[in-house]
């Protein structure tokens, strides 16, 4: 039924606009923002690294490697040398030390919802120095949750430590080989203003009081972690590591930042779960065709991830669906659980920012 008389359909017909209007807002696209060159380069450098791995004997050693070339790609950001380098040699700590601390604390559900906790306040606060901070911060936060809490038999975790790192170092390296080729060519770009003149400290500082709405953000990233974290130990999903990795993944110091987010995030999984799904359906996704869609995949994730985030979310899904077949945990029968954790995920972080305006009020403070 519609409504139950006139307040019922107003409130049904308000509803119906509101989404609509949600959904087309997820997939405007700034073209101005849209580039092709950066993501055609990294995506070829994480197809060529995955099929060269691919001949060893652990299939399994493609999930830490693939996860450590594209992420350290996602936080190539800036035109210098010295930013884009300086930018993913942060976001490679970040997800290195998350990848690390996650498998220590995977086998113990208390400390894992502990540390969990822990992990979101660190990561949360640590946007108080910049952007680029904040997209290591998530990042780092991500891959914590996925090695913390993936079902699926990985090598062991120093392995999983080194993979990664190995994973972000080349990436950064095609960056390098880049800009030497530029440098041979003398097209180099020409940048100004691009690095802060002042130091960490000086730009956090002024952040960390109790009013701020980044401190504010880590406590409730803190604790929503926690609760996703716990509702992961307990609930009998498959790959129930999903619904803290999309609170990771959603969370926004601002409340528009993390609206925004939260809409994309559940339009961008749906497309791209129907995508994958398709795709599973007719094909039998060998080995070789699998690595071929995780490279489109990561294409469309670096080359929408500032123009659409919804558009580089159901690329971010097509990749992890077929990353997970390729190492021997195909995904397409978990389709439900994969929606309802993207829900249940944007439920916590929509309530929890509900609460925060309701007991700090307003932030002046915009998001960076």
């Amino acid at each position: 039924m519609r409504g139950s008389g006139p307040l019922g359909s107003v409130i049904y017909h308000r509803a119906v606009i509101g989404l609509r209007q949600s959904v087309q807002r997820a997939l405007a696209t700034d073209f101005k923002a849209f580039e092709h060159v950066r993501p055609i380069r990294s995506a070829l450098v994480i197809f060529a690294g995955l099929a060269l791995a691919a001949s060893a004997n652990d299939v399994r050693i493609l999930l830490p490697l693939a996860l450590g070339l594209l992420f350290a790609a996602i936080a190539d950001r800036g035109d210098s040398l010295r930013r884009r380098v300086t930018s993913m040699a942060g976001a490679t700590v970040a997800i290195t030390l998350g990848t690390c601390v996650g498998g220590l604390v995977s086998a113990n559900q208390g400390l894992h919802i502990v540390i969990g906790g822990l992990a979101g306040l660190i990561c949360g606060i640590v946007g108080v120095a910049g952007a680029p901070s904040m997209i290591a911060g998530v990042l780092g936060l991500v891959v914590f949750t996925i090695f913390s809490g993936s079902p699926v038999d990985l090598p062991d975790w120093r392995i999983n430590t080194a993979l990664i790192l190995v994973g972000a170092v080349v990436m950064v390296a095609s960056v390098m080989a880049e800009f030497a080729g530029r440098s041979l060519l003398h097209k180099v770009p020409v940048t100004v203003g691009e690095m802060p003149t002042d130091s960490i400290w000086s730009r956090s500082k002024g952040h960390l009081h109790w009013s701020d709405q980044f401190v504010g953000h880590a406590v409730r990233l803190g604790i929503v972690i926690m609760i996703a974290t716990a509702l992961e130990e307990f609930l009998d999903f498959p790959h129930s590591y999903w619904i803290p990795m999309t609170v990771a993944w959603i969370s926004r110091p601002d409340r528009d930042g993390t609206v925004e987010k939260v809409t994309s995030r559940v339009v961008g999984t749906l497309i791209g779960v129907a995508v994958a799904g398709l795709l599973l359906g007719v094909t039998e996704a060998s080995t070789a065709e699998s690595i071929l869609l995780i490279g489109i995949a990561s294409y469309v994730v670096l080359a929408f991830i500032v123009p659409n985030y919804a558009i580089a979310v159901s690329g971010i899904t097509v990749f992890v669906f077929f990353l997970f077949h390729v190492v021997g945990y195909p995904m397409n029968g978990s389709v439900f659980e994969r929606v309802a954790s993207t829900l249940i995920a944007a439920a916590l972080v929509m309530v929890a920012l509900q609460l925060g305006r309701w007991t700090r009020g307003p932030s002046p403070v915009a998001s960076p």
